[in-house]
């Protein structure tokens, strides 16, 4: 059974799935997808992930369908590709009867090239027909052959023309269009990526920003959408799930090495985090 695909599924009029696995050295080297399908669906078909260790990308061949992610929420509809980092929580449903492609992959630089893409044009694309490649994916997995490099190479075709699709409006865009974060709330972002592990207080995030605290604790939450504590709480969190699913250190480890002061207070920050689910218990159903 696959904790991530649930047992019961109101909505859907029909799916094809198609499991992949790849080998260890694929795992170490290539992209690589871990399944994807084909879906009919209508309402009230949803599905809500908190955290899954992979990305995800859709092909909306008919219909539209209805997506939250980093607290957006915006529809796509025919022809839309649609490209979501897993390991934020993510929440979609259909808004009429819907076909669309699917697939779960990750692999090496698959998050760079993630993160490019997320800058230059958000989470949705469209590519001329001869040029969006997802149907051939799908084909590759139904063949139930060994063939990782060859579907590792479509996947890099794909992402590589989500790339170019974006290359002219990305380049030419007016910068005054765009939401620009301050230079002095960058630096803040960056220290807490770089020293998560340490003990970290708003005095020196505000004295790093070289904003008064009062106005540090405000431009903050309006160029970043959350105040500083609950984001470096929210930082922690992240980077502890990602240990959790790729390290086999104890949780005591992992608690320290995300900056929480005590194991008992990352088991409650983590669990609310979650919805209840524990470090231990995440371990467990995550892969």
């Amino acid at each position: 059974m696959n904790y991530y695909i649930p047992n019961v599924e109101p909505g859907i009029k029909s799916k094809g799935l198609y499991f992949y696995e790849p080998s260890a050295l694929t795992k170490e080297l290539y992209h690589y997808v871990l399944w994807g399908g084909e879906y009919i669906v209508d309402v009230p078909y949803s599905i809500k992930r908190d955290y899954m260790n992979s990305f995800i990308i859709f092909y909306i061949k008919k219909g539209s369908m209805q997506f939250h992610y980093l607290d957006q929420s915006f529809v796509a509809s025919k022809d839309d590709i649609v490209l979501l980092d897993c390991k934020e929580k993510n929440n979609y449903s259909a808004l009429e009867e819907t076909t669309f492609q699917f697939f779960h992959f990750t692999g090496g630089h698959t998050q760079d090239m993630y993160n490019e893409l997320y800058k230059r044009k958000g989470c949705t694309f469209r590519l001329p027909a001869e040029q969006n490649n997802i149907p051939d994916i799908l084909s590759l997995l139904a063949s139930n052959q060994e063939i990782d490099f060859k579907i590792s190479l479509e996947i890099y075709k794909l992402q590589g023309n989500l790339v170019e699709s974006t290359r002219k409006t990305f380049e030419n865009r007016d910068a005054n269009v765009a939401k620009a974060v301050p230079t002095e709330i960058q630096a803040v972002l960056s220290y807490i990526s770089e020293n998560y592990s340490s003990k970290i207080s708003i005095d020196q995030l505000s004295e790093i920003s070289n904003i008064s605290t009062y106005h540090f604790c405000r431009t903050f939450k309006k160029y970043v959408g959350t105040s500083p504590h609950q984001y470096v709480l929210n930082y922690r969190v992240l980077q502890a799930k990602n240990r959790l699913v790729e390290t086999n250190l104890s949780i005591e480890q992992i608690s320290m090495d995300c900056g929480f002061n005590s194991i008992g207070h990352f088991i409650k920050v983590f669990s609310q985090s979650t919805g209840g689910i524990t470090p231990g218990k995440f371990r467990k159903l995550c892969f």
